[in-house]
């Protein structure tokens, strides 16, 4: 088939500009979120020293697509492009200005999605201060919608839920086509367990499970993960394999996917988060922090997450617009 540009109504179109307002008032209100802007930036001013023993690794990390300062003994900026290490040509995704066709697929939790191109220069990109002298709180926080973490490629990390509430790598669709002459295979979760939100709110591209695409750093069965990137309370994330390269189980992790073991940065054992390999259900990413974590730094994530469920404003409009 050949592609031809979708033009939504001028209806649809207006209600995709109020779309921020549209979630204000919902019980799964979060807070507005904006496509104004193509850079996050937020900073935390957390001044209680916690475990300093992380600090060294995270010095000693490589990081692409991104930059990173220490301010202080105990927090790291991290500037980031947010460009992928690995892209599709085009992404199924909800509707939205860089839609190229009429919605072609629908997900089991009843996204519908469109075709879109890959844009890199519409990527947000952010700049951020985490602490990296985590503390471990009395009780955990449930992590916000949005970016919780980065990884080491400057890909931010999202929970595992869609705007659905359904875990995203088990709500992955692909849909096949021919244009001049080439086929391409468009998916809403590509290879690498990532994907943008839609142009409108933000383009933020995210992770919500293990990168497999870092594979040096990820690890395979009989070689162990590394440091793969930092959650928003300042604990470290790896892939799903064990200081031995044994595929880390999720009932060998604690309710927020973090457990205490040996890694190769700390041998004598440390706690951290795990990214499981082939999971696909909400155990896919973090459900909460167990570290403090600072509520500024949180809230200002929230501001790029904005959810909107496949309820009043689908039947309304006929689209879904995907927030996470």
């Amino acid at each position: 088939m050949r592609l031809t540009k979708f033009s939504p109504s001028l209806k649809s179109f207006a209600a995709g500009v109020l779309l921020p307002a549209a979630c204000l008032p919902a019980a799964l209100l979060l807070l507005s979120c904006t496509a104004a802007s193509n850079t996050i930036t937020a900073t935390t001013t957390t001044t209680t020293t916690g475990d300093t023993s992380y600090v060294a690794a995270y010095k000693a990390l490589t990081w692409t697509n991104a930059t990173v300062t220490f301010p202080t003994s105990c927090t790291m900026t991290v500037t980031a492009t947010g460009v992928p290490p690995y892209h599709d040509p085009y992404y199924l995704a909800p509707s939205s200005s860089a839609s190229v066709t009429g919605v072609v697929a629908t997900t089991a939790s009843g996204l519908q999605l469109t075709v879109t191109p890959y844009m890199a220069a519409s990527i947000t990109s952010s700049t951020n201060t985490i602490n990296i002298c985590p503390t471990k709180a009395t009780s955990t926080t449930s992590t916000n919608m949005g970016p919780i973490g980065y990884d080491t490629a400057g890909e931010f990390l999202y929970n595992a839920f869609e705007a659905t509430s359904t875990p995203a790598l088990g709500d992955n669709v692909s849909y096949s086509y021919t244009t001049n002459g080439t086929t391409y295979t468009a998916k809403f979760i590509d290879q690498c367990n990532s994907h943008p939100t839609p142009v409108n709110v933000g383009y933020t591209w995210h992770l919500h499970g293990v990168p497999l695409c870092l594979t040096s750093s990820v690890g395979s069965l009989g070689t162990p993960s590394h440091i793969i990137g930092i959650a928003l309370d300042g604990y470290p994330v790896y892939g799903g394999y064990d200081n031995t390269g044994a595929q880390v189980q999720v009932s060998q992790l604690d309710a927020c996917n973090g457990i205490t073991s040996a890694t190769p940065e700390f041998p004598n054992g440390a706690y951290h988060y795990v990214l499981p390999v082939g999971v696909t259900n909400k155990y896919s990413s973090l459900n909460c922090y167990a570290g403090t974590v600072s509520g500024t730094l949180m809230a200002e994530m929230k501001k790029k997450a904005c959810r909107m469920r496949d309820g009043s404003y689908n039947k309304k409009y006929g689209k879904t617009m995907m927030g996470m």
